[in-house]
């Protein structure tokens, strides 16, 4: 269903913007959470969850649209990540994704939807030291498959140039060397982007 909605977006969306519309820069940054948990690091105090959901999303890319019409796309490119260390060692989260979103305007509200595409899912880290006097070394070096996903956002427009809304994803990651093991990346998150030139 994702890769017709995929192919669907690329063969009608571009016909929806007008000859007269205008390209500009957007930086998108933004926290995510959801996903399932791959990995937890133990405090002191407390404990903490590396997940395939969540993390730091920064974005940039290009909105292409005018002020008249009511109609926009957005093309963005981004780096996400989540991670956490210790005292004896420390763990990350990364993906690349690519995002393509449609985006009806009303007023000062935006409704967008689309997809997104996921390079290079990894989650690597190690640990050491010694647990009732016994020596123990883990470590994780695991890649997951590209992976192909949906996007739904909302966002409401501050000022001219900035916007504030949340976004929610769903997507599931394959193991390269297992497929039969999957990782659940669907969150939920909010965001803030910056169109430049307005």
């Amino acid at each position: 269903m994702i890769k017709k909605t995929a192919l669907a977006l690329c063969l009608i969306l571009p016909s929806l913007i007008q000859a007269n519309s205008t390209l500009q820069p957007t930086l998108q940054f933004g926290y995510d959470w959801g996903g399932k948990t791959l990995a937890t690091v133990y405090h002191p105090n407390n404990t903490t969850k590396i997940r395939a959901g969540s993390g730091i999303d920064l974005e940039m890319g290009a909105t292409v649209g005018d002020d008249i019409g009511a109609f926009e796309m957005q093309f963005l490119i981004g780096y996400k990540v989540d991670s956490d260390s210790a005292s004896n060692g420390d763990v990350t989260w990364d993906v690349v994704p690519f995002t393509a979103l449609g985006i009806l305007k009303s007023n000062r509200w935006r409704f967008g939807g689309g997809v997104t595409y996921h390079l290079n899912p990894h989650i690597s880290g190690s640990f050491s030291g010694y647990d009732n006097g016994v020596y123990f070394n883990d470590n994780v070096n695991d890649r997951y498959d590209n992976a192909l996903g949906g996007v739904a956002q909302i966002q409401y427009q501050m000022t001219d140039s900035w916007r504030v809304g949340l976004k929610g994803t769903l997507i599931e990651y394959k193991l390269k060397n297992d497929s039969s093991v999957t990782a659940n990346g669907n969150n939920i998150g909010i965001n803030f982007s910056y169109n430049f030139g307005d």
